[in-house]
Formats: structure tokens, sequence, C-alpha cells
């Protein structure tokens, strides 16, 4: 009988792989984290912007931001009296884009209805 991929088992994972993988998810566990990331998708994003794009104020920006940065999703750099910051991990975009639903909520509503 011809073993497929699929029948292999790999080894345990990497404890520390496994770690900084629990420190990313832990990181996008809020949803404001999750739509900062999506902003930074798009580019990269200071933090007044930040604030006027999700509607929450500058601390609150602040903290989120710390968060992804402590967990090495985002870095900043200083422009002036400003920070922007970026993206640095590319597998956070690709986990967001296959978990995302491809609608909205009301629009998956609205089409069951």
């Amino acid at each position: 009988m011809k073993k497929t991929s699929r029948s292999r088992k790999a080894g345990p994972p990497e404890p520390r792989a496994c770690a900084h993988l629990a420190r990313m998810f832990r990181a996008l566990a809020h949803p404001a984290r999750i739509r900062l990331i999506r902003r930074l998708m798009e580019g990269d994003c200071c933090v007044s912007e930040a604030e006027a794009c999700l509607k929450i104020s500058q601390p609150n920006v602040s903290q989120h931001l710390k968060i992804l940065k402590t967990a090495g999703l985002v870095a900043g750099r200083r422009s002036g009296a400003k920070i922007c910051y970026r993206l640095i991990d590319p597998r956070v975009e690709r986990v967001l884009r296959d978990l995302s639903p491809k609608e909205s909520p009301d629009e998956e509503h609205h089409r069951n209805e």
C-alpha cells in the first residue's frame, strides 16, 4: 500500500515555534488589534491615522500597538514627532486572509432571509 503525504506523521513541533505561535494568536485576540492589523495590511500607518480610522483613543491605539510590537508582528519607526508602524510578520496577513469570512455578517444575514 502506497503511503501518501497525509499518512506521514510529522514529529512534534518545536516548543519555541509553538510559543511564538501562541504569542501571535494572543496578540490577535482582540477585535481592535485585528482591525489595526487589517489597516496595516494596506500599508504603513501612524498612530494618529490609526486613531482616526479605528475611532478609538490615541492611548488605546498605542496600547494595542505595543502588544502587537511585543509579539513581533509590527515594527515602528519615528518620523519626526510621529511613529509609523508596519507589519513585519507576513504570516499574520495570511492567517487573517484565510480565517476571515468572505462576506460580512450583514451580507450573510440578508442572503439567508
